[in-house]
């Protein structure tokens, strides 16, 4: 046992914290970083964006989720700690103001778009804006991120290219489903 804990344990083999899988509304101020487990991708870039959330809990900066339920968590899954990586890093993200805003920088800098849209949750996409951004980022994004989409070549990227229109559309359609139920299921904040 850990006496600096305030949450006895029973000595069977504890489930991680409630809260993303980071930390526990009991025991706010211990934080467990790298623990879930990725359907694809990197746990460094997750714990670093644990990290980041929880500063911003910790700072009371964090906007709690917009879904009660955590739609990033995989079923039929040996492990109660899976999660979907793109969207876990997003959930995360949007709830600290960390998500990248790409109507911005298609305006500004359309290479550091292209590379949101079609390359994967890095860290330094959450690093672009919000609490956390650094001027560095857009430069990462525009050259190291964008480079394996153009070494894809102009066909993959073309089936890329219809897949993606394909899933913007399915999620339009959730987008005016989400803003038509939340209209008529109001979620109240001061829970």
């Amino acid at each position: 046992t850990f006496p600096f804990l305030r949450r006895a344990s029973d000595g069977l083999d504890d489930a991680l914290p409630t809260e993303h899988f980071i930390c526990d509304p009991e025991e706010p101020d211990l934080a467990f970083f790298g623990f879930a487990r990725p359907n694809v991708g990197a746990i460094p870039p997750m714990s670093e964006l644990q990290a980041m959330w929880w500063v911003a809990k910790l700072q009371g900066r964090a906007r709690g989720p917009r879904v009660p339920s955590a739609p990033y968590k995989l079923t039929n899954c040996r492990l109660s700690y899976g999660v979907d990586y793109g969207l876990y890093m997003f959930s995360l993200a949007r709830e600290i103001g960390a998500a990248p805003n790409l109507a911005r920088w298609i305006l500004e800098r359309p290479a550091v778009a292209l590379a949101c849209a079609f390359g994967q949750a890095h860290a330094p996409l959450f690093r672009l804006d919000g609490p956390f951004a650094r001027d560095d980022a857009a430069d990462v994004c525009a050259t190291e991120l964008l480079e394996p989409i153009r070494m894809r070549g102009p066909a993959m990227n073309c089936v890329f290219g219809l897949t993606l229109c394909f899933f913007a559309a399915v999620n339009a359609c959730a987008v005016v489903v989400e803003g038509v139920v939340e209209s008529l299921f109001p979620h109240d904040s001061e829970e």
